[in-house]
């Protein structure tokens, strides 16, 4: 490939590319570990998105050579792209696009959830661990997903980040994946998607499992693969609407079973994380949380505070594991939230990695998973609507739309932009994304938090 290294980074940097797989981590920072096997992540872990199969689809030469520039960059001599097996036109797609590339391979997964989670990723194809509270650069892995290395290719043509595939589904008329300009109205999208077809809902961004309530009068964002609508009083939409005190006292009911700790992903990894026990203590946990606060950790709260810090939000405690429906995940985001607040940092040098030799029969079958939470009737293919099918008159960019600092507003009201012009840059000696106008027009309104653009007649 032409080029450099630092071409590549610079030109990711420039491009404004962060995790388009939900993270958010700025991409250009993420290159420059040096690693020796890079995985381009299609497992598209949640239900119902279609984003990654689509792409795969129909751009897999776009990610293949996002995919050898990544590798170039970070030194890495193979690389897999992971995809269900489930998804066979894209596997076939992929396997055209490698072909003679004895370097690369497609890695085949079972349809399991959460397949897609970059620890677990690594483990599948690699079989390495990443230690607890450790990146993946330091088992010699790098992960991307599929559409991050799609943008990469984009931006060694010059071409920034300015729009993403998402899938609008659950209760629409039409569910449909289609490219949208950042920044375009989450209600324009849905309409687009023929409006909804029942009269209460909730509008869930990303996935139906990971993802959050949100409002029609959002926005999407460079992370937001996914608006899925669902019924005001479906199972998952209670679950996400539960409040903290009534996860505090619901916690204590707790029989400790043990089935949410047997099948946590985390835990089946060897990583030293156990929901039970946090749940056994549910009794404490204002204690525990006052001792967060005062920075006074004892023994076992330190344990609570590390363990809280592995937990990674798959809901799979919440919503499979628990025979009454309690939340260890979010008695952890609490401890987790606490622990932000306080500045403490984890310390897991004495907690023990027993390698996990469980891994391999912990697994959970997606389509069970999603029977369980009422979630099958969704299962529907979504047709991928042809390029420039929306072309919103307003958008509201967000400056932060990545992991760090928000971009600084590099315009203001009353200026001319055209699509691709940088709007909003990185802040000096900040981890940051930059952010560029989406649509041709007019400065409306600039922010700390967002820059509003009106399109041209």
């Amino acid at each position: 490939m032409a080029g450099t290294a630092l071409d590549i980074v610079s030109a990711v940097r420039d491009a404004g590319i962060v995790g388009a797989g939900g993270a958010g981590f700025p991409t250009h920072a993420k290159l420059v570990n040096r690693v020796d096997t890079f995985i381009a992540n299609g497992a598209e872990c949640e239900p119902i998105l279609e984003t990654d199969k689509h792409l795969m689809i129909t751009g897999a030469p776009g990610i293949v050579r996002g995919l050898d520039a990544a590798m170039e960059q970070t030194g890495a001599t193979r690389g897999f792209i992971a995809i269900k097996d489930k998804n066979g036109p894209a596997i076939q797609a992929v396997e055209r696009a490698i072909a003679g590339r004895p370097n690369l391979s497609v890695a085949v997964l079972a349809n399991t959830y959460p397949a897609g989670d970059e620890i677990v990723l690594i483990r599948q194809v690699t079989d390495r661990i990443v230690p607890p509270g450790g990146l993946p650069f330091m088992t010699g892995v790098t992960v991307s997903n599929v559409a991050t290395l799609t943008q990469i290719s984009d931006a060694l043509d010059g071409r920034p980040v300015i729009s993403r595939l998402v899938t609008i589904a659950g209760e629409v008329t039409r569910p449909v994946t289609v490219e949208a300009p950042l920044g375009m109205s989450v209600r324009e999208l849905i309409e687009f998607a023929g409006g909804m077809t029942v009269p209460e809902y909730e509008v869930i961004f990303g996935g139906p499992i990971m993802g959050y309530i949100g409002s029609l009068d959002d926005h999407t964002t460079k992370i937001m693969g996914g608006i899925i609508v669902l019924p005001h009083d479906h199972t998952v939409v209670r679950l996400k609407r539960q409040s903290t005190p009534v996860t505090k006292r619901r916690a204590k009911m707790c029989c400790t079973c043990q089935e949410c700790t047997i099948l946590c992903p985390r835990n089946a990894l060897g990583h030293p994380i156990h929901p039970a026990k946090m749940m056994s203590r549910a009794w404490q946990l204002e204690e525990i949380l006052a001792r967060i606060a005062g920075g006074n950790l004892d023994p076992p709260t330190r344990e609570m505070v590390d363990e809280a810090l592995l937990c990674c939000q798959c809901g799979i405690c919440e919503q499979y594991a628990c025979i009454f429906g309690l939340s260890p995940n979010k008695v952890y985001a609490i401890v987790r939230d606490a622990v932000h607040r306080a500045g403490l940092k984890p310390d897991f040098s004495a907690r023990t990695l027993y390698g996990g030799p469980l891994f391999r029969y912990r697994k959970i079958p997606a389509l069970t998973y999603i029977r369980k939470l009422d979630l099958e009737r969704y299962l529907v293919h979504t047709d991928l609507a042809p390029p420039g099918s929306i072309r919103p008159k307003m958008v509201r960019i967000a400056l932060c739309q990545h992991l760090g600092a928000p971009a600084v507003p590099t315009v203001k009201p009353g200026d001319r932009v055209r699509a691709g012009d940088l709007i909003g840059d990185i802040p000096e000696g900040k981890l940051s994304a930059r952010v560029h106008a989406s649509i041709d027009g007019r400065v409306t309104e600039v922010t700390g938090s967002q820059v509003a653009i009106e399109g041209n007649e």
